[in-house]
């Protein structure tokens, strides 16, 4: 069984100090998928100055050396990988931006391009702003050779553009949600990649404020139980020493089993 850890929001405004202080004791043990913003413009949360929350300004990665360069000696050490986490991040009044924005095409490419450039990382996953795609936002993914990290990712053929797998898949998730007892209203994380044409989607269980450890673990010795594998998102900015304490003992709990590898998230699409 593989586990692994996807971190959201890298962006200008993050510290590397930030970074660090929630993963120092973590990627030596598991490298941590950074899904990072290439043009961040400002928005709500913390760790984001309030004068830039609706500023209109995208400020790109490279304007913050530092974090730049601690980047590459994380993924030169094997203790990250990057992932492309939208263009800007940005929230529209229709939508978040892999939903409403009109051109999510060259967002891909450009953004793809620029963080390969910029941090010379091979970056083969994307992850969506809010955990929110539409149909052709979805199908821009595709085209660039981008495999989704995602959570709660809907599984509704409606939801995407048909292919030669869309079926099979739709009828794999079903099984397992009989299998497990859920209904359609049930919240569903499939432990098993699904393989699209053009690219392939995993499910990540969320590590939020409100998450217990008992959570975790149900999931993990769920996925383990059919065989599948387990990542785990969170975003470093959240992180308080309640949920570093869930964090550090999920990793525990995992580590006993020796079935259990901890892995780069690329690999869960191996």
């Amino acid at each position: 069984m593989r586990v692994a850890i996807r971190d959201d929001d890298t962006c200008y405004f993050t510290a590397p100090e930030q970074l660090a202080g929630v993963y120092q004791e973590v990627w030596a043990r598991v490298p941590i998928c950074l899904a990072t913003v290439p043009f961040a413009l400002g928005y709500e949360r913390a760790g984001i100055p309030r004068e830039h929350w609706r500023s209109g300004e995208a400020f790109p990665l490279e304007r913050n050396p530092e974090l730049v360069s601690a980047l590459k000696e994380l993924v030169g050490g094997r203790r990250a990988t990057i992932a492309l986490h939208g263009y800007t991040h940005q929230d529209f009044p229709n939508g978040y931006e892999f939903q409403a924005a009109l051109d999510p095409e060259r967002r891909v490419g450009d953004g793809l391009r620029y963080l390969r450039e910029t941090l010379g990382a091979a970056i083969s996953i994307f992850v969506p702003p809010h955990n929110a795609l539409s149909k052709r936002g979805l199908a821009a993914v595709s085209a660039a050779g981008l495999n989704i990290l995602g959570s709660f990712l809907s599984f509704r053929p409606s939801m995407r553009r048909w292919d030669r797998h869309t079926l099979a898949n739709w009828w794999r998730v079903r099984r397992f949600r009989r299998g497990s007892g859920r209904t359609r209203a049930d919240r569903l994380v499939y432990p098993h990649v699904l393989r699209y044409t053009g690219h392939a989607e995993f499910g990540c269980h969320s590590l939020i404020p409100e998450t217990t450890l008992e959570e975790l673990t149900g999931g993990f010795d769920e996925a383990r139980r059919a065989g599948g594998d387990f990542c785990l998102a969170t975003h470093h900015w959240e992180v308080d020493g309640r949920m570093k304490d869930v964090l550090l003992r999920f990793l525990d709990y995992a580590s006993r089993h020796n079935d259990v590898r901890f892995v780069a998230a690329e690999e869960l699409f191996g």
